[in-house]
């Protein structure tokens, strides 16, 4: 009875666990022109575009949290990248984002429009293009 319960036991904090586990994130291809044109249709999906790293900021919050931005420059299109965390990028890298896309957001009391949150705690990522 007692290695019963220990079993039952086991799998409801297995069940729990893989509960809390994030799906895996399968990102729509698309491009920095799509985005920008039918903001919409992508609006708070997960994304993945490549560009070149435009404008790079790496900024620590008055809360001290580093986070970088950085405008993603595809042809003549730019759209805005967020990520927690200051990544290793410089300006003019090619990279690949993914991330979620918001045709508009408010943080507080700014209104952020058009922008990919890349954060590796949403699921995102920015690596550079081989």
């Amino acid at each position: 009875m007692r290695a019963l319960m220990t079993l039952a036991t086991m799998a409801l904090l297995c069940m729990g666990l893989l509960a809390q586990q994030k799906p895996a994130v399968n990102p729509v291809k698309t491009t920095v022109a799509a985005l920008i044109e039918n903001p919409d249709k992508f609006h708070r999906k997960f994304v993945e575009v490549e560009g070149e790293v435009d404008d790079l900021k790496k900024k620590t919050s008055r809360a001290g949290n580093p986070y970088t931005t950085f405008k993603l420059d595809s042809g003549s299109k730019q759209i805005t990248v967020f990520s927690y965390g200051h990544l290793d990028l410089r300006n003019d890298d090619k990279v690949v984002v993914i991330g979620k896309f918001y045709k508009e957001r408010r943080v507080g009391r700014t209104t952020f429009t058009n922008e990919i949150d890349a954060s590796a705690k949403e699921g995102g990522s920015v690596r550079r293009k081989e």
